[in-house]
């Protein structure tokens, strides 16, 4: 079905695009591609090959690193000063499509390629819409997610398998079982997106069902939900244990994980800190593995329903994937061989060496099998092998960040919420402006409130003006 629908929408979007889409970004006779910065090297050495194997192509190509988490700000600030071709996470191109910083994908066997070669969660966050039609703006070709990484001097691989596991690694050493990297939105979402292991199940909903670049609905949301509290207060015990969970220190979480500091035996992150991990730790001691499971205690779901003592549930990720896109302010005459190039680097093929240069790893359905293979043949080392391996693994047990529009990644991110979310593991109260303070959380009643202003902050973007009488309440 989604093959028709944009079949049917190339020729409408050839007409909007080209005739709507501004001045030349940079030098006519060059294509700027903006890719991260541990990967400049690579892009640049195979945009090279295309344009020896392809001397018809017209122009030159100027690959640029930059920090892909910074470059959506940057192209919003100034799109005309940026790349003809970038690098962005997906939860931007809501965002960048409605403020007309990106021009939609109209080849239709680019198309073809992204809804053939990736999986379905991919497809489904990088269509937007745009003048109340639906288009393709963005095309997958790095995935990312969180997973774990331990001291394999101090953890066995049974242990490093539970949080409970881990404490116990923890208590033998004398230190903290594990810590994460931040405690915005996006490294929380390993308690946020916590999952029954039997079932896979949770109430949590973030936007579900949103719709539209701008003018749409904003989904559902929830995470008030009885598993969430008991999650939430079995992290609240953990974080009090003297060998549970820490945040990281002023010093970093690297510094905490060190071999010869041994402040924490264990961090959640990303493929991104490996080289940071590998250097803490030594590639020798530097184990990797999903992220852990967690067993409810009775204290943890005391007074609730639908959980009960003895239940496990693995943490959770935003399962997610960088995509190229196509700067709206690009020459029109570009606009062919923009989408040609995109084709070539997103393609299984650049995304495999990407792999084995970079360690960047492949967004397409059945990479896994790849990543084996190189390991099997001694492409990779076992600690390389099993960060890919891991965080491929870990797209089971998440879900893409689901912020279709740039209103919902503020909302999410921005205005307080990931801090009332700390304040609750932390037991604090979470003072927030106007008149709604919201009590100690160490009670179920605080936590319920809590997760009430969570909730409404996803919402609305700001802060209710009372409780409701009775909790959990749509918010």
């Amino acid at each position: 079905m989604k093959k028709v629908i944009a079949s049917i929408l190339v020729l409408i979007m050839f007409v909007t695009v080209l005739s709507s889409c501004g001045s030349s970004s940079g030098t006519n006779n060059v294509i700027r591609v903006w890719v991260g910065e541990e990967s400049v090297s690579f892009y640049k050495a195979v945009c090279e090959e295309y344009l020896a194997a392809h001397e018809d192509f017209g122009f030159t190509i100027d690959v640029k690193g930059m920090d892909t988490g910074s470059i959506a700000g940057t192209i919003a600030t100034d799109p005309k000063a940026a790349a003809d071709i970038y690098t962005v996470a997906h939860d931007n191109i809501g965002k960048l499509a409605a403020t007309e910083c990106a021009k939609p994908i109209g080849d239709q066997s680019l198309i073809d390629q992204v809804l053939a070669d990736n999986p379905e969660p991919f497809q489904n966050v990088v269509y937007s819409t745009l003048n109340g039609q639906k288009y393709l703006f963005a095309v997958p070709y790095i995935s990312q997610a969180l997973f774990l990484y331990y001291n394999k001097a101090l953890v066995t691989e049974e242990q490093a398998a539970s949080f409970e596991g881990l404490r116990e690694a923890a208590i033998a050493a004398n230190t903290k079982a594990v810590t994460v990297t931040g405690d915005d939105g996006y490294n929380m979402s390993f308690a946020l997106l916590a999952t029954k292991v039997s079932d896979h199940s949770t109430t949590v909903k973030i936007y579900e069902g949103a719709e539209s670049v701008s003018g749409g609905t904003k989904g559902t949301s929830n995470c008030q939900g009885d598993d969430t509290i008991a999650i939430l207060r079995w992290l609240q015990d953990y974080a009090e244990d003297p060998n549970g969970f820490k945040w990281a220190s002023p010093d970093g979480w690297d510094a905490d994980l060190d071999k010869n500091n041994k402040g924490v035996l264990a961090v959640i992150g990303g493929a991104w800190h490996y080289n940071t991990a590998k250097a803490a730790l030594g590639e020798t001691n530097l184990g990797i593995a999903l992220i852990p499971t967690l067993t409810l205690t009775a204290s943890s779901v005391e007074g609730l329903t639908g959980v009960s003592a003895g239940d496990v549930y693995r943490g959770g990720t935003f399962a997610d994937c960088k995509c190229f896109m196509i700067n709206a302010n690009s020459a029109k005459e570009k606009y062919a061989k923009e989408q040609e190039l995109i084709k070539f680097l997103s393609s299984k093929e650049i995304q495999n060496r990407s792999f084995l240069e970079c360690l960047n790893v492949p967004a397409y359905v059945g990479a896994s099998q790849f990543i084996e293979q190189c390991y099997n043949e001694g492409k990779v080392t076992e600690s390389q092998y099993s960060l890919a391996a891991y965080q491929v693994s870990m797209a089971e047990w998440g879900i893409p960040q689901p912020f279709i529009t740039g209103t919902l990644n503020t909302y999410y991110y921005s205005k307080n919420a990931p801090a009332v979310f700390r304040a609750i593991i932390d037991k604090t109260a979470y003072p927030t402006t106007g008149d709604v303070i919201i009590p100690e959380t160490n009670t179920l009643e605080g936590i319920r409130k809590a997760l009430y202003l969570i909730e409404y902050i996803w919402m609305h973007g700001s802060n209710p003006k009372s409780f409701p009488d009775t909790l959990p309440a749509s918010a």
